[in-house]
C-alpha cells in the first residue's frame, strides 16, 4: 500500500460524514429556517439600536429642568396679576427669581428690540468687540408683547451670545408673547451659548445650558443660525416651541443686597411683600403655540428644534445637525404641521421624530442622513389603552405623510411607522439603512408607494406584528438581504420591481392570511424568491420570476441532496463505489506475473564450476 490509505476506506469515511451531516440538517432544518426568517431578518430585543448615548449628567440636569419649570411658573403667576394689584406698574420690570433676576417685558403695541434691551438692561445686555452682544440675564416676554432679536443696524446681522457657564445660564422665554429672530440672506442672525470663563460656546450640559423657548405664543425665525443651546429635556432642549405647562411652586434663597442693587438698574424691581400676595391670588391660562420658520440652521443643540402643544407649524429650508438627542421633534398635540426642504442629519437619535397625539403632519422633500437611530419616526399609538387617572382618550392618531424625501445611512430604520392610521410614504428614496420602512404596532391604512429602495442591510420594507396593515405597491427595490418582509401582519404587495436580492425577495412568516403577493417582477440570486413555508399564506398570485437565479448555497445543496429518494440512491451509489474499490483491490492479486514468487537459480548458487575446483588438494 506504500503508506497510503486504501480508496475504499477514504470513501467510507466521506459517506459516513455526509450521512451524519444530512441527519443533523434534517433534524434541524425547521429551526434553521425559523432563525433565518425570524432572527436574522429582525433586530433582536436586546440588540436594538438606540442611538448614541447622551453624555450629560441625568441627576443634575433633571433637577435643573425642574428648577426652570418652577421659575417660569413663578414668573407667570406674578405677572398675571401684577398689572391689577401693583399700583403704578407700567412698562418692563425685573423679578428676583432665586439668586438671579428675570427681566419681564409686558404687553405693549410696539415690539421690543435689541435697542430696548440695551436701555432696559445696560449691565446684562452689553455690546462686545466684533459686533457681538452678550446677554447675562434671563428675559420673559408676556402675552401681548413681541421681542424682535435683530441687529441695531439694519445692514448688520445680530450676533447674540447667551451667558452659559458653570455657575449659571440664561434663557429667553415667551409666556403667551411672540418672538422674532430675524436676519436676511446677507445678514444672518446668530445665537449661541457663551461661556465667558472660556471665551467659547458652552459645550457642557451637566450644569445646564442657555436656551430659547416660546410658550403659547408665536415664533417667527428666518435667516438665523442657532447653536450649542439647551440641555436634557425638550422644553429646555435649545430652541423649543411649546404650550403651557402644569402649575408648580417656586422657592429659593433670597439674593444678597449687592445682587439687589445690581438688578435694580434699568427696570423696576417688584417688592417681596407684593409678590407673595400676587402669587396666592393668580391663575394660569392654557394656550397653543404657532410658528413660521425658514432658512434656519440649528447645530449642536440638545434637541435641535422641539415642538409640542402646537398648531399651524410651517418649517421651510431648514438644516438641523449634530443634536445631542433628536433633530426635529413634534412631541405631543401637534396638528397641521408642514415641514419642507428641510434636512436633519448626524443627530444622536432620530432625524425627525413625530410623537403620539400628533396628526396631519407632512414631511415633504426632507432629508434624513446618518442619524444614530431612525431617519424619521412616526408614533401614532394611543396615549392610553383603557381607563386611566387623567381620562386620556384611547384613540390612535395619524394622517401623516412623507413625500419626495430621502433617508440614507441611518443606523436603524429609514422610516418607522409605529401604530396610527392613514399613513403614507411615497415617492421617496431610501438608501443603505438597516431597514428602509418599518410598519409595526398595529399601524393600519398604510401606503408605501412609488419609492426607490437601494441596498438596505436587512429589509427594504418590513410589515410586522399586531396585525399591521399596509399596501406596498409600485416600489423599486434593489440590493439587500430581503426585499419585503411580512410577519403576523397583512400586506398587499403588488406591482413592485425587485432586483439583486441576496436571500428572499418576499418573506412571509406567521399569520399572514390576508396577504397578497402578485404582479411583482422579481430578480435576484438568493435561496428562495418567495419564502412562505412557516406562514398561513396560500396561493399568492402570479409574479414574474424569470430573473430569479437561486444561489447554490451549502444549505440549498444539502437540502436538495437529502431528500428521501435522493438519499436512497446516494447510499446505493456509495455502496457500489465501496464494492468496486474492494473488488479492484482483490483483482490486483489475480492479474500478476506467474513467476513473481520465483527467483533464478543462479541467485541461490555459484552456478557451474569445474570439478577440480571442488576436489581437495592432494
Amino acid at each position: 500500500m506504500s503508506g497510503r490509505r486504501p480508496l475504499w476506506i477514504i470513501l467510507s469515511v466521506l459517506v459516513v460524514a455526509a450521512v451524519a451531516a444530512g441527519l443533523i440538517y434534517v433534524g434541524n432544518s425547521r429551526n434553521i429556517s425559523a432563525a433565518d426568517a425570524k432572527g436574522r431578518n429582525e433586530i433582536a430585543d436586546n440588540g436594538n439600536v438606540q442611538g448614541r448615548l447622551y453624555t450629560g449628567n441625568p441627576a443634575t440636569e433633571a433637577s435643573l429642568v425642574e428648577r426652570e419649570d418652577e421659575r417660569l411658573v413663578y414668573v407667570r403667576t406674578i405677572a398675571s396679576a401684577a398689572r391689577w394689584r401693583v399700583e403704578g406698574l407700567e412698562g418692563p420690570y425685573r423679578l428676583r427669581t432665586g439668586s438671579a433676576y428675570t427681566l419681564i417685558l409686558p404687553a405693549r403695541k410696539a415690539a421690543y428690540t435689541t435697542k430696548d434691551l440695551l436701555a432696559l438692561a445696560p449691565k446684562s445686555f452689553r455690546a462686545q468687540p466684533g459686533g457681538h452682544y452678550l446677554l447675562s440675564e434671563s428675559v420673559v416676554v408676556l402675552a401681548g408683547a413681541t421681542l424682535i432679536l435683530n441687529a441695531p443696524a439694519p445692514d448688520q446681522g445680530l450676533k447674540l451670545r447667551m451667558e452659559s457657564g458653570p455657575e449659571s445660564f440664561v434663557s429667553v422665554v415667551t409666556l403667551g408673547g411672540s418672538l422674532a429672530i430675524g436676519g436676511a440672506a446677507a445678514s444672518t442672525a446668530t445665537v449661541t451659548s457663551w461661556d465667558s470663563t472660556k471665551g467659547a460656546p458652552d459645550t457642557v450640559t451637566a450644569d445646564g445650558r442657555a436656551y430659547i423657548r416660546v410658550i403659547g405664543g408665536h415664533a417667527s425665525i428666518s435667516h438665523s443660525h442657532v447653536s450649542n443651546l439647551g440641555f436634557w429635556s425638550g422644553n429646555t432642549g435649545g430652541l423649543s416651541l411649546t404650550g403651557t405647562d402644569a402649575v408648580s411652586t417656586f422657592s429659593e434663597k433670597p439674593p444678597t443686597p449687592a445682587e439687589t442693587a445690581a438688578a435694580s438698574a434699568g427696570a423696576r424691581l417688584l417688592p417681596d411683600k407684593e409678590l407673595t400676595t400676587l402669587f396666592k391670588q393668580s391663575a394660569q391660562d392654557y394656550s397653543l403655540v404657532t410658528a413660521g420658520i425658514e432658512n434656519l440652521r440649528v447645530d449642536k443643540n440638545a434637541f435641535g428644534l422641539f415642538v409640542t402643544n402646537a398648531r399651524d407649524i410651517a418649517i421651510r429650508d431648514t438644516v438641523i445637525t449634530r443634536s445631542l438627542v433628536d433633530g426635529l421633534v413634534l412631541h405631543r398635540y401637534v396638528a397641521d404641521a408642514s415641514i419642507a426642504r428641510t434636512s436633519s442629519s448626524g443627530n444622536a437619535v432620530d432625524g425627525f421624530s413625530v410623537g403620539r397625539s400628533t396628526t396631519r403632519v407632512t414631511l415633504d422633500t426632507v432629508d434624513a442622513r446618518g442619524n444614530g437611530r431612525n431617519g424619521m419616526t412616526f408614533d401614532g399609538r394611543p396615549l392610553a389603552d383603557g381607563p386611566n387617572a387623567v381620562g386620556t382618550a384611547v384613540d390612535a392618531y395619524g394622517s401623516n405623510r412623507v413625500t419626495g424625501s430621502r433617508a440614507e445611512r441611518n443606523a436603524r430604520y429609514g422610516v418607522e411607522l409605529s401604530g396610527g392610521s392613514n399613513l403614507t410614504v411615497a415617492d421617496s428614496v431610501l438608501v443603505k439603512n438597516d431597514v428602509g420602512v418599518v410598519v409595526n404596532n398595529g399601524a393600519t391604512g398604510v401606503t408605501i408607494a412609488g419609492n426607490e429602495f437601494r441596498d438596505q442591510v436587512r429589509q427594504a420594507v418590513a410589515v410586522r406584528d399586531a396585525e399591521a396593515r399596509a399596501n406596498v405597491t409600485r416600489n423599486t427595490i434593489a440590493g439587500g438581504d430581503t426585499g419585503i418582509y411580512v410577519r403576523d401582519a397583512h400586506a398587499e404587495i403588488t406591482g413592485n420591481t425587485l432586483t439583486d436580492i441576496s436571500n428572499h425577495a418576499v418573506t412571509l412568516l406567521g399569520d399572514v392570511r390576508d396577504t397578497a403577493v402578485e404582479g411583482n417582477s422579481i430578480a435576484g440570486y438568493g435561496s428562495t424568491a418567495i419564502w412562505k413555508e412557516q406562514s398561513t399564506a396560500k396561493e399568492l398570485g402570479e409574479n414574474d420570476l424569470l430573473g430569479w437565479a437561486p444561489a447554490y448555497t451549502v444549505e440549498r445543496v444539502v437540502d436538495s441532496v437529502f431528500q428521501p429518494l435522493t438519499f436512497i440512491w446516494l447510499m446505493l451509489g456509495a455502496l457500489l463505489l465501496v464494492t468496486a474499490a474492494a473488488k479492484g483491490r482483490r483483482s490486483r492479486h489475480v492479474f500478476r506475473s506467474p513467476y513473481a514468487d520465483r527467483v533464478p537459480l543462479t541467485s541461490l548458487t555459484r552456478g557451474i564450476i569445474a570439478l577440480e575446483d571442488v576436489r581437495p588438494p592432494h
